[in-house]
Formats: structure tokens, sequence, C-alpha cells
């Protein structure tokens, strides 16, 4: 390696760059590199090396007399002063010199092989020609990493290089792996990993990689899924220890279920089980991965079930938290448990001492049993808890539980926006148009709760685009499907078609009742579908289904739940009986903390106060009611109490201001803040407000500005001119 100091590194880089040398990429302290001939020249400014700019001889070897004489008028073209021209030797050999514009020398040499052997030298090297389409790659990534650059910029380079690299290059191809993928950058994680593998790797090392790189490739497009499948395959198949033989077999069983193999992925669970019987916090883990895996599948995971409840029976010491949670998952949406034992259960396994293996698992369970219970602040802190301690795959069932977890409790709460936005977050999404993510894992619970937000914010054209997008493929009998075909339903009874709505719903029910899902704390669909039966002039079959839901749902025992079947009741009972079941709804659903089903019941409750002739009254709940709609931003609400509200007698109020002149003071600032990158609780620092304030704003402002992620606030805060404070 030759370093030049120059005083223009610019215009001493166009000299060498038109001589033809091989250009390699900056490098931020200013440097420039050329590579000719196995030659690397580095440019650097003249302040940054040890001696003056120019000054320096240097050799330049050519191949045949002519060279040198086509080498000199080259250099002369680019901009080199001649200092000799070319001229034979007495001895043998022809020359020049040359000096470049910042009078570094260059001699232009050639001399016959023989002479190079009469005077006891080796031959000079080879011409200079073209390098090699890796070899500028490769002397980059050298270059590079003795420099300092950061890993992703050297395995770049590798990556373009190919073959085998240094000694260093693994875990520089590794570590800008982990950045990429931290960084929401799947496809360039999966390209550094591919690279690492063709690197020498001891078998548990090369494990390690097969498993993270299948993990992220089933994560893609449907070729690198297939390539997945068979990385993570080749990881089991290798001598490792046994938590990561585990860690790979469960993102394979993963990876199987989720392409609808679901009886193939639970083989690769038992062969492992098989394996861990002398590990009995391994075998208990692999039961519970197997036991998500088989959720994919009814029939698996009732069998999966029943071998838990036997090895639960059957076991001397108490069975582990693990197996104790997830069971009772099972009992609360199979009405075993009421709320407040499933809230028991959640809080008991998770104050003792959790193994590593099926920390995860457990947290996600805990924090499903909170959520049901309406137990909001112990779901937060166990989801917090389990995606920060996670470091696993991505596609690990327990962490695609808790991502679950956290979707729907935003959707209960009405935090449609953020809800959105943590799925364009988490990959699930891109757009807008919202869509699923070509890269996504494929967790269509993520997609349903997408649906049902863009629903209720009002954008049911973008919710139908996003759910027609959804393949039939070998989900049907998978918990999330039956999620999905809820979220259609809901989406279709929006879009007021109840015919079809209601087959979505009925068929949802059908597959909840397979897996033995009796309790409306997951999928409520028997109010939904009460809703339609009523539409379609069929009012006995409509409180058919609400009655069956309020029994149901007093067996849970939460507000949020019985409140919900009231107002179904209510009002497919419709007269005075019906005003009266739903004002218990509304009484009842002012405690649960919760805005979605408070609104639904003061919608219905106003339109029961209509009709039975009290306008003021109705016009009161359904003031409420547009109340708490514009708050929370769902859309749908809005224009369906409006509508009530015209019909009830009431002034046409003036139309809502849109964009930043509609913004408040305090919402303008906070999206200023939220458009520099900062975080809700940092706002809340910064302004000395609480959380929810910035929340509550953040939603309103979005909904004022029409953008849907913090990304967009800066562009349309911008290309609105501001307001005074007001």
């Amino acid at each position: 390696m030759v370093t030049l100091g120059a005083r223009d590194v610019p215009g001493l880089r166009r000299f060498y760059r038109a001589l033809g040398w091989a250009e390699l990429p900056g490098s931020d302290d200013g440097r420039v590199g050329f590579l000719l001939a196995g030659v690397l020249l580095v440019l650097r400014p003249a302040a940054k090396t040890d001696g003056t700019a120019g000054g320096a001889m240097l050799t330049c070897t050519v191949t045949g007399p002519r060279q040198v004489d086509s080498a000199c008028v080259a250099a002369v073209a680019a901009g080199a002063t001649v200092l000799a021209e070319p001229a034979d030797h007495p001895e043998g050999g022809r020359s020049a010199c040359v000096a470049d514009p910042e009078g570094n020398r260059w001699e232009i040499a050639w001399a016959p092989l023989a002479r190079w052997r009469t005077e006891g030298g080796q031959a000079p090297p080879a011409a200079p020609a073209a390098p090699a389409p890796d070899e500028p790659h490769r002397a980059s990534a050298e270059l590079l990493h003795h420099h300092g650059a950061s890993d992703e910029v050297v395995a770049a380079h590798l990556v373009a290089a190919g073959g085998n690299g240094p000694g260093w290059a693994v875990e520089t191809l590794l570590c800008a792996a982990r950045t990429a993928r931290r960084e929401g950058r799947p496809e360039q994680a999966v390209d550094f990993l591919r690279r690492a593998l063709a690197e020498p790797l001891p078998p548990a090392r090369r494990g390690g990689v097969l498993t993270e790189l299948g993990s992220l490739e089933v994560t893609l497009g449907p070729a690198d899924r297939a390539l997945g499948v068979r990385h993570l395959a080749e990881s089991v198949r290798l001598e490792q220890s046994d938590v990561s033989v585990f860690k790979a077999a469960n993102a394979l069983g993963t990876a199987l279920a989720a392409r609808g193999q679901t009886s193939v992925a639970l083989e690769v669970m038992e062969e492992l089980a098989e394996r861990f019987t002398g590990h009995p916090e391994l075998a208990w883990a692999v039961q519970v991965a197997a036991a998500l895996i088989a959720s994919h599948d009814g029939h698996s995971w009732l069998e999966t079930v029943d071998r838990l409840r036997r090895l639960a029976a059957t076991t001397p010491a108490r069975p582990a938290p693990a197996v104790r949670v997830l069971l009772a998952e099972f009992d609360s949406t199979s009405g075993r448990l009421s709320a407040a034992e499933a809230a028991a259960v959640a809080r008991e396994v998770t104050v003792e001492p959790l193994d590593p293996f099926s920390r995860t698992y457990v947290l996600a369970s805990a924090a499903t049993l909170a959520q049901w219970a309406d137990e909001l602040a112990l779901a937060d802190r166990l989801v917090t808890e389990g995606l920060t301690g996670h470091r696993g795959p991505l596609v690990d069932p327990g962490y695609q539980s808790l991502l679950s977890v956290h979707a729907e409790s935003l959707v209960m709460r009405g935090r449609y926006r953020e809800l959105l936005e943590a799925c364009h977050d988490w990959g699930v999404l891109i757009g807008p148009p919202a869509r699923p993510a070509p890269s996504g894992v494929g967790n269509a619970h993520l997609v349903a709760q997408a649906v049902i937000a863009l629903t209720e914010t009002g954008c049911a054209a973008e919710a139908r685009r996003l759910a027609d997008s959804i393949a039939v493929d070998g989900s049907h009998g998978s918990w999330e499907w039956n999620e999905f075909l809820y979220a259609r339903g809901l989406l279709s009874l929006a879009e007021g078609d109840p015919a079809g709505a209601l087959d979505d719903l009925s068929e949802c029910g059908r597959g909840q009742s397979a897996r033995q899902v009796t309790s409306p704390v997951v999928t409520p669909w028997r109010s939904a579908a009460a809703d339609c039966q009523l539409l379609l002039g069929r009012p006995a079959a409509a409180v058919a289904l609400a009655t069956e839901e309020l029994a149901a749902a007093r067996r849970w025992g939460t507000p949020r739940c019985v409140g919900r079947a009231l107002r179904a009741l209510g009002t497919a009972t419709g007269g005075r009986a019906g005003l009266a079941t739903v004002e218990q709804a509304v009484a009842l659903l002012r405690t649960a903390g919760t805005d979605p089903e408070l609104i639904a019941a003061l919608a219905a409750h106003g339109r029961l106060l209509a009709a039975a002739g009290h306008l003021t009254a109705a016009r009161g709940a359904l003031r409420e009611a547009a109340r708490h709609a514009e708050r929370i931003g769902a859309g749908r609400w809005c224009a369906v109490v409006a509508a009530l509200l015209a019909a009830a007698g009431a002034r046409r109020a003036t139309a809502s201001q849109t964009g930043a002149p509609a913004l408040t003071g305090s919402e303008r600032r906070i999206c200023a803040l939220a458009a520099q990158g900062h975080s809700n609780p940092e706002i809340a620092a910064l302004l000395h407000l609480a959380l929810r304030t910035v929340e509550t704003h953040l939603t309103n402002s979005f909904r004022k500005l029409g953008v849907r992620r913090r990304t967009e606030l800066a562009g349309r805060l911008a290309a609105e001119p501001a307001v005074p404070d007001r």
C-alpha cells in the first residue's frame, strides 16, 4: 500500500481516475483509494500525513518498450508533467519519468526479463491490467476494516468480493447482520449471514449462523422461506449445545406451522422432547413451544392440551409455570375460569423464578390472561418485560404472541393510529395504503388487528384492500384465522353488507367451537352476528345470539365483556326493555376504561332514546359518544353518530377543521417534538405532561393532519403555514 499526501485530494483523484486506476469507495475522513496491479494507492489530505505533499518517488513497470511511450502519453493527457522523455538504456530496457499534478514522480519502466535474471533479481510485476471483479472490494474491505469503518460498510464489500476472507471477516459479517436486523433491514442481514457461511466455521458456530439466517429467511418471500426451512433443518442436525438445538428446532417448527405443515412441525418438536428427557427445564419448554405451534391447527391444539394435562397430572412435582399458564389460557377461553381466576394465575406464575428457556412463553401467556381480564397495566408490564428480554429469533412463537397481545391491547383501548404505526415498525405492514409487507413474519392476527383499526378510523376502502390481500392458505383451524374472520366480518358490517359479515362471523364461530372456545373474551362474534341478524330483519335470531353471549360473558365477569353483550341484547330486543338493557350496558362500560365498547353503547342508547321520543336525552347520549369517538380518532363512529344526531334533530355542527391550522398550540408542540424523533415518554417529560395526554394529543393530531405514522409529521407540518397558538 502506498500513501500519498495531497494538497488537493479531489484534483489528484481526478488525475488517477483519468489514468484508468480502479477507484475504491471513499472514507469519512477524506481518504481516496485506487487499485492497480496489486498496488493500493491511498490519497490523504496533506495535513493528515507525516510529511508534506509531493516529493514521492514511485515506479510503474510495464510489459514492453512501446507501453512506456503509451503510458507516458496517457499520463501527460491526464495532467502529468514529463520530467524525462521515454529513452532506451544501454544495458537494455526503456523508461520515462513523469510527475503527477502535485509533484509525485513516477518512473515508467520496462526491462527485458534477461536483464532481471542477469542481475539476480525477480521478474517485475505483470503489466497493469483491469483488476478481477472482486479485487477492489476485497482490498476495500481490508482498508476500511483497518481504518475503523463500520461493520456494515466493511461487510458490504466482503459480500461483493465473495469467497473466503481474512480471519476477522466472520465477526464483522455477524455484527453487521445483527445491526441490520435490529434496524429493520432483514434482507441485508440475510446477505451478510449467507456470506458468513462461506467462511470456514466449526459445527457449533455454523449451527448458530444457520439458525439466525433461517429465522430471518422464513420472514421473507416464498423462495427465501423455503431456503430458511432448509437452513433451520440443517442447523438442528449439527452438533450443538442443547440450548442451540432448542432454538433452531423451535424456529423450524414455527416456520413449518406457518406454511400449514403443523403435523411435520410437531414431529420435529417430538424428536426434540426425546433428546431432552434428562433436562427438565428444556423438556417443559419444548412442550410449551409445541403447544403454541399446535395452536395453528384445531385438532392438534386439543390433542396437545390433553397431553399437557396428563403430564401435569402424572408429574410428581408441580407443573412448570409455562404449563400452568398455558392450561389457564385454554380454560379461560372454554369457560372453565373466570376473569378473576385467570388474573390470579397470571400473577402467580410471574412472581416465580422463570427459567430462560420458557420465560418468553410464560410472559406472553400471562400477559394474554391479564389482558383478557382487563388488567391492562399488568398486561403492559409483562409484554414490556418479554419484548425487552427476548434474545431469540423473531419467528419465535412466544415473541409473536407478545406482539399479538400488545396489538390487541391497543385496539381494545381505541389507540388505532398507534397500532397501525406499530404494525409498520414490526415489519407487518408497508404503505400507505396499508398492505402486508412481503418480508413480514406472516402473523395473521396482527393483520386482523390492523383491519379493525383501519375500519374504525373510517378507512374502510383501505381496510378492504388489506383484507383482500390475505391469501387463503393452510391457516384454516388456526386461532389467527378465526381472528381474521372476525375482523373481516366487522369490516363487512361497517361497509353495509350484513349478509357478508354474517358469513364470516358464523364461520369464525364454527372455528372457535371446534377449538372449544366459548368465551367472548377472544372473538365476541355472537354480538356482532346479532347486529347482522337485526339488520337482516331477524330479531329473534339476534336476541338468541346476544343472550348466548351474555351468559358466557357473565361467567367471565369483566365489565367490558358483559357490557358489550348487554348492548347487543338491548339493541336486538328494542322497546322499553331494550332501552333499559342498553342503559345497564352504558353504566357498566363507564367503569371498563375502554372507549370502543362505550361509544357503541352510547350510540345504541341514543338511537333507542330517539325511537322512544326522548330526543333531548338522545342528543345528550349521542354527543357524549361523539366526544369519545373524536378523542380516539374513531372516524367510523364519528360519521355514524353524526347521522344519528341529525336524525334526532340536532343542529349541524360546524365541520371540524383539518390540517395544521386545526391543531391547538399543545398539539403542535407535541407534533413538533414527535417529528424530531422524541418518543412519547420523552415528550411527556419535556412538556411536563402525563403520558396519556401526549398519546391523546397525538391521536387527535394524526386525525387532523391525515397521517398515520410519526415519520409523516415533519413533511405535513412543513407543507402548511403555522398559525398563532390558541
